[in-house]
């Protein structure tokens, strides 16, 4: 079995567009490695502009009540 690790796209959970957000994310390629691999060359795995989707629901219901 291959030693791998398991990369999470962060903008997969993000309330944000990469498209149009403006950050400035790491990406897995970016990341050097030991002797294991990453499973994904083109995850985000850092970001200065990430906005959870439960904090954003937090403070809206914050804001309503």
């Amino acid at each position: 079995m291959k030693n791998q690790w398991q990369t999470i796209n962060m903008c997969d959970f993000c309330t944000r567009e990469i498209e149009t957000c403006q950050a400035q994310p790491i990406w897995s390629r970016e990341i050097p490695t030991d002797t294991r691999t990453l499973d994904s060359k083109d995850s985000v795995v850092a970001c200065d502009r990430y906005e959870s989707p439960v904090a954003m629901i937090q403070k809206r219901m914050h804001d309503i009540y």
